[in-house]
């Protein structure tokens, strides 16, 4: 008796936010599309421009020409790979061959 009381009860929750999903969800997308909207209006308003605030002033480009800016013969590594990847090359990785000839 105890198992049907918990099955009753589980298809009750479950149905019972099925339906209450199905009531706020029109709802919830509505609201969602018409902040959407809302942004979008705005960022055509300035000119299709989004408004973010750069260190070196309005040109995102004058940080980066800044960055590139280096003595000539400067070099700068980002990366270096281990030493591992680098002793590792060809058949080596490459796994098992099986050798076989092609008969015709």
């Amino acid at each position: 008796m105890e198992f049907l009381k918990i099955i009753a009860i589980f298809f009750l929750v479950f149905y019972g936010v099925k339906y209450l999903f199905r009531l706020l969800m029109p709802y919830a997308l509505k609201k969602m599309t018409e902040r959407l909207m809302q942004k979008a209006q705005q960022s055509q308003a300035t000119g299709g421009q989004q408004q973010y605030q750069y260190k070196s002033g309005g040109n995102p480009f004058d940080q980066f020409k800044q960055q590139s800016r280096k003595d000539e013969g400067e070099i700068r590594v980002d990366f270096v790979p281990e030493e591992d990847a680098k002793a590792r090359k060809g058949t080596q990785t490459a796994g098992e061959f099986v050798e076989f000839e092609e008969i015709k």
